[in-house]
């Protein structure tokens, strides 16, 4: 029985040495993974044996991150496609309504169609224009109005904090709603935005989704 015991560990460090995992030696010379992991502590592998071995733990956790990836993408696709469905439906049902055909022409018009970027954006000179965009956000996406953030894009001799007063009293998003404001090097000689330009954003893939269906449905019901 010593012998056996003894054999058996000593095929436990072979295949360990061969780059085996704790899960294969396990199954190949029957013990539970504890048992390996007593077997295991205190030897003293060579160099070469334990640069083999991360080299195999980094392959193998390469491969699960490759395979949790794949299948994440695959749950997500499902339920962008289920969104998309939805939309379809929703769309019959507010088709006639002013607010949502206006809120889905400034979209198309103004709004960032990138669909895998997740960001639903829509940008303006004019704040009563992202105004409306918003108050179409607050009726039809209600479950993400709250996550809608704005930033202004600013010549570097206009001042940020009067600009951000200005678009939160225009637009109605308070100032804690306001992000980073990018700065434009220089300035048109003519051309002059006395406030800038305000973005509204919200991140969401899924409800991009929804919009991008939607302007595309109502693109082809305006033709």
């Amino acid at each position: 029985m010593v012998q056996f015991m003894r054999n058996d560990k000593n095929l436990a460090i072979k295949l360990r040495k061969a780059g085996k995992s704790y899960q294969e030696i396990s199954k190949t010379v029957g013990v539970p993974k504890s048992t390996l992991s007593n077997w295991f502590h205190g030897v003293i592998w060579s160099e070469k044996t334990r640069m083999h071995l991360s080299d195999i733990a980094r392959k193998n956790a390469s491969k699960r991150m490759t395979v949790i990836s794949h299948r994440k993408r695959a749950e997500l696709q499902k339920i962008y496609i289920a969104t998309s469905q939805i939309a379809k439906k929703e769309f019959k049902l507010f088709s006639k309504d002013r607010l949502f055909v206006a809120g889905l022409m400034i979209y198309w018009g103004e709004g960032d169609s990138k669909l895998n970027n997740g960001a639903i954006r829509v940008s303006n000179s004019d704040p009563l224009m992202v105004k409306l965009f918003y108050k179409f956000v607050r009726r039809y996406l209600s479950e993400i109005s709250s996550k809608a953030k704005i930033y202004l894009v600013l010549y570097p001799d206009l001042d940020d904090q009067i600009c951000r007063k200005h678009w939160s009293k225009q637009t109605g998003l308070s100032l804690d709603r306001f992000i980073k404001s990018s700065i434009i090097k220089g300035k048109h000689p003519t051309k002059r935005l006395q406030y800038g330009i305000g973005t509204l954003t919200i991140n969401s893939r899924q409800y991009k989704e929804k919009i991008i269906t939607w302007v595309s449905l109502i693109k082809e019901f305006e033709k």
